[in-house]
């Protein structure tokens, strides 16, 4: 887990992975889809140091800056998530993002070693 001043990257559980807050980084002000890809590469990475996958996901909650790149973002997801299913997600329209920030992707994912055990 990384923290930050305030904030943690990731939060884990004996049972879950919490990854509050994603938002690019690298490719801050470039496409919605360049976000959204830069964010799910960053998510596979924590997701396994956490002990799970994206296939483990449960919810996922996401802000635009503009739902009118919904459907953007929607290709970079349907991309990168696996065939097995989609979790439980949520969309917003949040136009307080940071500046340049297009979107940003809260996840919660069960840890596979621990899975079912609350």
């Amino acid at each position: 887990m990384v923290a930050a001043a305030r904030s943690a990257n990731a939060v884990a559980t004996a049972a879950a992975a919490y990854l509050p807050g994603q938002v690019a980084n690298l490719t801050r002000g470039a496409s919605v889809t360049a976000q959204t890809n830069e964010i799910l590469e960053r998510i596979d990475d924590m997701l396994l140091r956490e002990g799970t996958d994206k296939s483990e996901i449960i919810l996922a909650n996401i802000w635009l800056r503009d739902l009118a790149s919904f459907e953007e973002m929607n290709r970079a997801w349907d991309a990168w998530m696996p065939d097995s299913g989609t979790p439980r997600r949520a969309t917003f329209e949040d136009k307080s993002l940071p500046p340049m920030c297009a979107i940003r992707i809260d996840m919660a994912a069960s840890r596979k070693s621990r899975a079912g055990q609350i």
